[in-house]
């Protein structure tokens, strides 16, 4: 019986949840333009992160191999 009236009282505020989240997408120019520095502050950051670790397997190989 609390089943019931459960579901009866939450499919209303589920339906306008997913209603509100419904978005059409338009394709188009973008709306803010990235300038030409925010560009490669962040494509070298992300070179940064990616080479990080290998970086640091290669510089301690020897630790890794068990050298003496």
């Amino acid at each position: 019986m609390f089943q019931n009236s459960a579901a009866r009282l939450l499919v209303p505020a589920i339906r306008n949840g997913l209603q509100q989240r419904c978005q059409s997408v338009i394709a188009g120019p973008p709306v803010n333009k990235v300038s030409t520095a925010e560009k490669i502050i962040l494509g070298g950051g992300m070179c940064v992160s990616m080479l990080v670790v290998p970086a640091w397997v290669l510089l301690n190989l020897k630790d890794y191999k068990g050298g003496k």
